[in-house]
């Protein structure tokens, strides 16, 4: 394996596992740290389960994207493609 496939590979790990642990902590931190004490109106139009469900969702968009990122194959090189002439007189 080449020194920049392997870089690309630990990079991928690296940021799916920071996706995922940040998925989690936003998961964590909507249950230990609910938003009715807090009296900041970042979202004034929406009541307390909206914002609840804004954090979850968030949370479970980062945990998905970072399995997606862990799971997904890797990527593989493409061949030269010769034009169709060449390979004929071959």
């Amino acid at each position: 394996m080449t020194e920049r496939y392997q870089a690309s590979r630990r990079l991928k790990r690296v940021s799916g596992m920071t996706l995922v642990l940040s998925g989690v902590l936003f998961w964590v931190l909507v249950v230990a740290l609910p938003l009715s004490p807090l009296h900041v109106n970042l979202l004034p139009s929406l009541g307390h389960a909206q914002k609840l469900s804004l954090a979850v969702i968030a949370g479970g968009a980062s945990l998905v994207g970072g399995i997606i990122l862990l799971l997904a194959p890797p990527r593989r090189r493409r061949r030269a493609v010769l034009p169709r002439r060449a390979m004929r007189g071959a």
